[in-house]
């Protein structure tokens, strides 16, 4: 079978212009003749269907950046008459990827480079889909849990297992992200046109990102994960014109995240700050275990006799805010109706922990389940959840959809990633190599950072570029291990 596909790729490759201007020709006059006969715009796709897989067939490769490149702009879609939601054109992709490395795994036979398969992320991410998988057979809502874990598959399977098959030099990173980057940059430049028009009003900034964007957090999301490989790229030049543009590419970045008015985002730049100085002092195990250490005291100190019901916000002073300072200045006041109402299903969330601690609930079955396990004194008014949102925090999320395994194994895949980027930073020799391993530990830990109040990992905005980070890490181990 794989004899036959390397000759007809062979064949397809030496292929004159000519004889592919014909075929092609040939195809798009086909399509025509079928919609004038049949009235059928679908049959207009078939000139498309034949250059999207002329294009990919010589190279899967082109399909990889041809998911980044279309990631910025993809859109949410909704089968009303099956209650299923895609993104377009990006998960159908990501799905037709996922098959294709079925068979380059198959010809490779499932034979990874012994570097990876004895890395502890490697294996983690594989133990991460195992135990998604159990607490589906557990779940009480299966087709909702069996759609997250097949989602999964590709998610896991294009952006961090195939990359390690054809990762090879540096530039296969590069050239990911100075597609991705190009289309976001395009992308927020729109939205500040757009946001200008609005004179930069808060209230418009849920607006303006739509069609492309859910909203202005996943705006803000895939803009931020960027920003660390902009400015990988910004260092790496040296005095120039190049190192200028570059200078502005990143103020347009950061002011397409200001201007989304998305706290998460924002904060998340002063972390990605904060975090690259640690990372070069070395002080990434101290921090990760220091933090480790407060969020246990501060857990223990709120379940110790209820003390979180002290923090009950006041129904009537939780409101929604029309300014962005206004927004800021009541988040800390606790008076933020999107803050306290993230509090009123974290609290659902915590009471869901109690009664499934070691299974969960199952993978997306939060919506299904908490209203039945919330705390009427943090209710709000939006506590309705229209838009059937999930409960704002992924680390919570999976606690409560997974059990203490699940959150065990993601937190275990995250410490390790934290401080293998620590450690590559310090021992890479190359400075280049040196650059993009601390832009993929740093938009690893933005993507963190906003899942404190996000649920974004399992979204096409997001997801690719955790476990493709995740991927660059792992390469850059082998490679540092084979100096």
């Amino acid at each position: 079978m794989f004899q036959a596909a390397d000759y007809l790729k062979k064949s397809w490759d030496k292929l004159p212009f000519p004889a592919y201007l014909s075929a092609l020709t040939g195809t798009m006059l086909l399509g025509i003749s079928l919609f004038l006969s049949k009235n059928n715009f679908l049959f207009l796709l078939v000139p498309a269907a034949f250059l999207f897989v002329s294009y990919i067939y010589p190279d899967y490769r082109r399909l990889f950046y041809l998911i980044f490149a279309v990631l910025p702009f993809s859109v949410e879609f909704y089968f009303d008459n099956v209650g299923l939601g895609t993104d377009l054109p990006s998960e159908p992709l990501m799905m037709l990827l996922t098959a294709i490395a079925v068979p380059v795994f198959i010809r490779n036979r499932f034979a990874f480079d012994r570097h990876y398969t004895k890395d502890p992320v490697f294996i983690l991410l594989i133990l991460h889909f195992f135990w998604i998988a159990m607490t589906a057979l557990n779940s009480g809502h299966p087709v909702i849990s069996w759609k997250y874990t097949l989602a999964k598959i590709w998610y896991l399977i294009p952006f961090f297992y195939l990359p390690l098959v054809f990762l090879k030099e540096d530039y296969d990173i590069i050239k990911v992200y100075r597609i991705v980057s190009t289309l976001v940059f395009v992308s927020i430049c729109i939205v500040l046109v757009r946001h200008a028009m609005e004179g930069f009003s808060f209230v418009a900034s849920y607006e303006v990102v739509r069609p492309f964007y859910r909203n202005h957090v996943t705006y803000a999301a895939i803009s931020v994960i960027c920003l660390p490989f902009v400015w990988s790229y910004y260092a790496s030049l040296k005095e120039g014109l190049a190192r200028r543009f570059t200078i502005l590419v990143l103020l347009i970045f950061v002011a397409g995240i200001y201007f989304s008015y998305t706290r998460a985002a924002i904060l998340s730049i002063f972390i990605a700050m904060a975090a690259y100085h640690i990372i070069r002092r070395k002080w990434m195990k101290p921090v990760l275990g220091f933090g480790t250490l407060i969020a246990v005291i501060a857990i223990i100190l709120l379940a110790w006799n209820n003390r979180y019901l002290d923090f009950a916000p006041d129904y009537e002073r939780t409101v929604t805010h029309y300014e962005f300072d206004n927004l800021l200045q009541a988040t800390y006041k606790l008076e933020d109706i999107s803050s306290m109402e993230r509090v009123y299903r974290w609290m659902a969330g915590i009471e869901m922990f109690k009664e499934r601690p070691l299974m969960g609930f199952g993978p997306a079955t939060f919506y299904s389940e908490y209203k039945s396990y919330v705390i009427t004194s943090f209710q709000t008014w939006v506590s309705n959840n229209v838009d059937q949102s999930g409960i704002h925090n992924y680390f919570l999320m999976i606690l409560v959809e997974q059990g203490i395994p699940g959150l065990i194994i993601f937190l275990l895949i995250c410490y390790y990633l934290l401080i293998r980027t620590e450690k590559l930073y310090h021992t890479l020799e190359n400075q280049r190599q040196k650059l993009l391993v601390m832009a993929a530990g740093l938009s690893i830990i933005i993507i963190l950072a906003m899942s404190l109040i996000n649920d974004l990992i399992e979204t096409d905005k997001v997801g690719p570029f955790f476990f493709f980070n995740a991927a660059i890490l792992v390469y850059y181990h082998k490679k540092a291990a084979l100096q």
